[in-house]
């Protein structure tokens, strides 16, 4: 996201929106050989919540994790989204009435934890930058209503139909916001547009496209819970690249990385 947006030296090439719009688009063009034959497969219920999991889980966070982006750092972005488990817990237990066990719940809460230690270790900077960082939790928000809608209404679908069918609702919409929004005179126009252009290539693919149809599979292999937690493996992630990028590496980030790796442990282990 965030070189799709700047390069590399920091200046600006796409819009937020628009590497949002590119790349629901994108990801959306890209599973059409399967998800256009597999629409005349679906039931009449499976439309509504395909939509949300296409709008809700995977559109709308597009648009609030790339503006957000153009305000915070890309480790503080991947360690907010480890609040994406809580959201599924409590919306798994006040939306879908689901019984959730005291390993399950210890599980998360250690999680959420490790993640709180490396957003302390981080610091936000600004009030504007914690403004912006509501973005991202609403984002966590909507993760976890659509993977509770996964598990709860569409089991019955392949991971992979559920994947392509629900970015055709969200790429759609985006396809023409894209070809009307300045888009094709940045990669005219802009030196590095090209090059920014193949980093969002890259997150349709791998960011969206592939990684929806993993986290979709996992769920139904096994719950929203345990899916969504390994969202709290993320923050380390974030660190590992924010070290890639010269950013230092403390002792902290080390031990919360281990709380977060023993909340997922917990989370995934059998009674």
């Amino acid at each position: 996201m965030k070189r799709g947006l700047y390069t590399i030296d920091g200046h600006p090439v796409f819009e937020a929106n628009q590497v949002a719009a590119i790349r629901l688009s994108l990801a959306a063009l890209l599973l059409s050989p399967i998800s256009i034959p597999a629409l005349r497969h679906l039931k009449k219920e499976d439309w509504k919540w395909l939509a949300v999991v296409g709008l809700v889980g995977s559109g709308l966070p597009a648009f609030l994790f790339t503006n957000s982006q153009k305000h915070l750092d890309s480790s503080i972005a991947g360690i907010l989204n480890a609040l994406t488990p809580l959201f599924t817990l409590l919306i798994a237990i006040f939306i879908f009435k689901k019984n959730i066990s005291k390993k399950q719940f210890a599980g998360v809460s250690i999680g959420l934890l490790g993640a709180i230690g490396l957003v302390s270790l981080k610091g936000f900077g600004d009030t504007e930058n914690w403004m912006f960082s509501l973005l991202i939790v609403l984002a966590t928000f909507s993760y976890g209503l659509s993977v509770n809608t996964v598990a709860n209404k569409l089991t019955h679908l392949k991971s992979l139909h559920i994947t392509s069918i629900s970015l055709l609702f969200a790429g759609v919409p985006c396809a023409f916001y894209t070809l009307n929004n300045g888009t094709l005179e940045v990669l005219q126009q802009h030196p590095n547009g090209w090059s920014s252009f193949g980093y969002i290539c890259l997150l349709a693919a791998a960011g969206t496209a592939m990684a929806n149809m993993l986290y979709f599979w996992l769920t139904q292999q096994t719950s929203a819970i345990l899916a969504s937690s390994v969202t709290y493996l993320m923050p380390v992630v974030a660190v590992l690249w924010g070290v890639y990028d010269h950013e230092p590496l403390q002792w902290g980030h080390i031990l919360f990385s281990g709380v977060i790796l023993s909340g997922v442990w917990l989370v995934n282990k059998k009674d």
